[in-house]
């Protein structure tokens, strides 16, 4: 009961930050969140390649960005 509970909670809690999410940026609300994600991948890239190279990998082919 108190599981079903809290997950009731956070439920609610999460739709209404979706719901303030998209009244606030409206329109441009898929771009909003196009752009965190791209952002997350470069870094999780660039955090990937830096523990690759500390763990002595060798980069194969040419990097072509950053």
């Amino acid at each position: 009961m108190k599981d079903g509970l809290m997950l009731l909670i956070v439920g609610l809690f999460c739709a209404g930050g979706a719901a303030l999410f998209y009244r606030f940026f409206g329109n441009e609300a898929f771009s909003v969140i196009m752009l965190v994600t791209l952002v997350s991948v470069l870094a999780d890239n660039a955090r990937l390649r830096r523990r690759l190279r500390e763990m002595g990998a060798k980069p194969e082919g040419k990097r072509t960005w950053l």
